[in-house]
């Protein structure tokens, strides 16, 4: 170690020291920051006196798969490094190794960020990285999912020696392997497991062709086993293969074969813990630790000894009733601990979103979660929600209809208290994102200890409406209507990355709930398009290469949407749809043919817009509310008309001439996600009577008790007003 890196040393030690002792706080990532400014190649330093290391990389399950390995190599004996409180990012694994290096360890075992595994896998140079999963995740601060493939990557090019242990069963993951040099370890579950597959799902298309995959069968998300009927691309040959999946009473059972040499090893393993995502986590970690040379017949002894970090999984008692506390910060995650609870036939819940750095800001994902799934649930009987965009998720929960609507709560001691007419044995879950979590673990343990169950003075609570007409509007008499208000939703299997199916949702049920029978159609790839009589048409957004697809997909049947337009039909299209109608559009350096419907040309800029928004528009009185996260610069043809005037400056369509958006007849074009239509219900229903209008019914559609959409606007707007 060089004199520059010794200097580095003790000042993250001085450092540490400080935090520990004088300030009574935890080390965390600012050691390893300080030391990395004196010497920004500390990490390799640091990390060449080990003997070997592994790094866990992926969208979900870091965490655990990184204690799960860390236990297994040190229950052979050796002294493992190991950043176990998941503080993921070039600084928090420098803090890692310099916090570690006293104990001179042996082995490194270290979790890292996706998008920081460019600036950390050179300097370690690890004999193995294990890619978990990629779904979309925090996506204005990482970007697309393209991004994050491209970013790992480039990483593996520079340590080709690394293996990569990788699910197989995700063609994202398996994307990657078929393109670097390094040499694959592929795993993954090795039949159907009979589960509840996601309703979306981040990209199932071929990474070669660009074709839509075949799939024998979806275990979650875009996992599962998969094959590109076009060009013959698909799930490789597993090296681990999970078996014999069951789901008993104290969690899971499943056998993984190790098919590396020619006899085939098989093994047995159980886990107390539910999630078919926990089976993957436990496959890796095995896969991982065999990998590292660990002595496979220890590891059933490190799973039953595991507790999950920082609260996650965990079951406190607070007033004689179980609270388990699980946290979720994206659709997948999220979908997966829904499962869990249907699992246990969920009672009581709470949910808690935060919008924070961390978290990111954009909050369309929760249109993602399943949360649909619940209204199986044959007892449920409370939800709460809370947290910064507390009103957003009680907006999502009333759309999803379910039996219990939503109450939001200022924290959990709010939510224990309300229901304290329920009996003990009913546990409360608890799933919270990202920033969300630490705050209710805390507060859990506190009320542990400390647990009143009577409350004076007013709750602090407020329910979400069900969707009634509001109390002062009459009774309008039913629509004449010769066949229902026909919806159709264009390719929700490709364009499904901003929570598009919220704009469905909300003008399904604002029909629903003013007696316009109505009914919802999708159009799927390779489908033929029918809008011969359709009423209200959506196009959503999606990935670079999913919309590319769409736009393929199009072109033939072009003249059916241009009619469709030219005739006043209504149409919603958002970022990448809207983007689709103009003449052209960019991707990356190449200009793709749009379909030339409306009068505008996207191309690139190499910087994002990226946040909170608000526009003024005619459409309604409030101003419209969402979230916009494009590197598209829109101009339109002087013939077109913006949505609207942007109220945030350096926002809209170019972040220059204060527009947003377009409306051309009925078309609403904008790149406002969030999504635009539950959060501001006038934009919503300027498109239902638009399209009565189009029928040739004029009428005032009754107005709906918008509480609970009001309150989600209002903390839009007043976070797009700060900037």
């Amino acid at each position: 170690m060089n004199s520059r890196a010794r200097i580095a040393c003790w000042a993250g030690d001085v450092a540490h020291w400080g935090l520990v002792n004088v300030l009574r706080r935890n080390g965390g990532n600012i050691p390893g920051a300080l030391a990395l400014r004196v010497d920004p190649a500390l990490i390799g330093s640091l990390a060449a006196g080990l003997d070997r290391s592994v790094m866990i990389t992926g969208t979900n399950g870091k965490t655990t798969t990184t204690g799960l390995i860390a236990d297994a190599i040190a229950a052979g004996g050796e002294r493992v490094v190991c950043n176990r409180a998941g503080n993921n990012m070039e600084s928090g694994i420098a803090a890692a190794l310099l916090q570690g290096r006293r104990e001179s360890p042996q082995v490194g075992c270290l979790e890292c960020d996706e998008l920081y595994t460019v600036r950390v896998l050179p300097r370690v140079r690890p004999r193995a990285l294990v890619l978990l999963n990629l779904f979309r995740d925090q996506l204005d601060r990482y970007g697309e999912i393209d991004h994050t493939q491209d970013v790992i990557a480039q990483a593996l090019a520079t340590s080709p020696e690394t293996l990569l242990v990788y699910n197989a069963d995700d063609p994202l993951c398996a994307a990657i392997a078929d393109r670097v040099p390094n040499r694959g370890v592929p795993l993954g579950v090795d039949e159907p497991t009979g589960l509840e597959a996601d309703r979306v799902s981040d990209s199932r298309f071929c990474a070669r062709c660009n074709a839509p995959l075949d799939y024998a069968y979806v275990h979650y998300g875009q996992l599962g086993s998969y094959r590109c009927p076009s060009c013959g691309w698909g799930r490789p040959q597993l090296a681990f293969a999970v078996r014999n999946v069951e789901l008993g009473r104290d969690g899971y059972s499943f056998d993984v074969e190790d098919r590396r040499a020619d006899a085939l090893v098989t093994h047995h393993l159980s886990c107390r813990y539910n999630g078919l995502y926990m089976v993957y986590n436990i496959a890796a970690a095995f896969a991982a630790a065999l990998v590292m040379g660990t002595d496979a017949q220890r590891f059933q002894g490190v799973l039953d000894a595991y507790r999950p970090a920082s609260g996650r999984g965990r079951t406190f008692s607070v007033g004689g009733r179980d609270v388990m506390s699980n946290l979720a910060k994206n659709p997948t995650g999220f979908d997966r601990m829904l499962q869990e609870i249907k699992t246990e036939n969920g009672q009581l819940m709470a949910f808690f979103l935060n919008d924070k750095d961390a978290d990111g800001h954009d909050v369309s994902w929760i249109w993602d979660v399943d949360f649909e799934r619940l209204g199986d649930l044959p007892d449920l009987e409370r939800i709460f929600v809370g947290g910064t965009r507390a009103h957003d998720l009680a907006v999502r929960l009333k759309y999803a209809d379910l039996p219990a609507q939503p109450v939001v709560i200022q924290n959990l001691g709010d939510a224990l208290r309300q229901c304290a007419d329920q009996p003990l044995e009913r546990t409360l879950h608890v799933v919270a994102n990202y920033t969300a979590f630490p705050p209710v673990v805390a507060e859990l343990g506190r009320l542990e200890k400390n647990f009143a169950p009577a409350t004076s003075g007013a709750q602090a609570s407020v329910q979400a409406s069900a969707g009634t007409r509001s109390d002062a509007a009459p009774l309008p008499a039913p629509l004449a209507l010769d066949h229902p208000l026909r919806i159709v939703h264009l390719y929700p299997d490709a364009l499904n990355l901003y929570g598009d199916g919220g704009n469905i949702a909300s003008l399904q049920k604002r029909c629903a709930w003013r007696d316009i029978p109505v009914d919802v159609d999708q159009v799927l790839m390779g489908q033929e398009l029918d809008l011969f009589d359709a009423d209200v048409v959506l196009l959503g957004g999606g990935s670079d290469r999913d919309q590319l697809a769409v736009a393929h997909e199009l072109r033939g049947q072009r003249e059916k949407l241009a009619s469709y337009v030219a005739d006043g039909g209504a149409l919603l299209a958002i970022c990448g749809g809207y983007q689709l109608l103009g003449t052209s559009y960019q991707m990356g350096d190449e200009n793709i043919e749009g379909l030339g419907i409306l009068d505008l040309v996207t191309t690139a800029a190499s910087t994002r817009l990226i946040g909170n928004m608000a526009v003024n528009s005619s459409l309604c009185a409030e101003p419209i509310v969402g979230f916009e996260n494009h590197a598209g610069r829109t101009v339109l043809g002087a013939s077109e008309t913006p949505l609207g005037v942007s109220l945030v400056p350096g926002t809209g369509n170019n972040g220059e001439d204060g527009g947003e958006g377009i409306l051309h007849k009925g078309v609403v074009g904008t790149y406002l996600h969030g999504p635009i239509l539950p959060k501001n219900p006038g934009v919503t229903d300027w498109l239902i009577a638009h399209a009565l209008r189009r029928r040739g019914l004029a009428v005032e559609l009754a107005p709906l008790d918008d509480t609970a959409e009001k309150a989600a606007h209002n903390v839009a707007l007043k976070i797009a007003r700060r900037k």
